[in-house]
């Protein structure tokens, strides 16, 4: 190795060493606290700056004008009691004794009788129904038997009615006959009968309060 490159390992050498010497820092000493900051050191200066910006943040942040709302419980809202209201109920009087069916001749038998004893004013027109029920044997035909007055008050408007079809043994028909009470207050009975030429199947009646 000549002098010449011997020179130039030296020069390369001690470069090194500076370069190392420059980049590591000195070691502390043991048990020694590290010293407070210098007050123009850039640890101080930057956390100086951190106060300095959260304070004024805080100042220009609006305050909080939000404030909680009240939630009112509901209460019992007053309801309007209806007012009752007067109901009229027109109701036309009759016998509480109630109705059985009764024999009415040797071949009849009275099954119903509407209405039943009634209580009208004077010279009211009402109608009479008779329910009748052949028990007989025989077949009632329309055109042999009739249905007619026979006594008591004469409160009716026709005298004589034909059945409205005929009869077999066991079944029922429905005769009405219209009527008008008398001008008095009192009780009137109407009687009427069934009759096949001379011979009476049945006898029915109905009776009638005036008041």
């Amino acid at each position: 190795m000549n002098n010449t490159t011997r020179r130039k390992l030296i020069l390369w050498f001690a470069a090194a060493v500076v370069l190392i010497a420059c980049e590591v820092p000195l070691l502390p000493i043991p048990g020694s606290s590290n010293p407070p900051p210098e007050p123009n050191s850039i640890g101080t200066i930057v956390v100086q700056t951190a106060a300095a910006a959260q304070t004024q943040t805080a100042f220009l942040r609006p305050p909080d004008t939000k404030t909680p709302t009240q939630t009112l419980v509901p209460t019992g809202t007053p309801t309007d009691t209806p007012t009752p209201t007067a109901t009229v109920i027109f109701i036309l009087p009759t016998s509480t004794k109630p109705f059985t069916a009764i024999n009415a001749g040797s071949e009849c038998k009275l099954a119903a009788i509407e209405p039943y004893n009634p209580i009208l004013a004077p010279r009211t027109n009402f109608d009479v129904t008779w329910t009748l029920q052949n028990t007989g044997n025989d077949i009632w035909f329309d055109q042999n038997i009739d249905f007619k007055y026979s006594g008591g008050t004469d409160m009716h408007k026709k005298d004589l009615y034909d059945l409205p079809s005929s009869v077999n043994p066991g079944s029922q028909f429905d005769i009405t006959v219209s009527m008008t009470t008398p001008n008095k207050p009192g009780t009137y009975t109407s009687t009427w009968e069934l009759v096949r030429k001379k011979t009476t199947l049945c006898k029915v009646s109905v009776t009638v309060t005036v008041k």
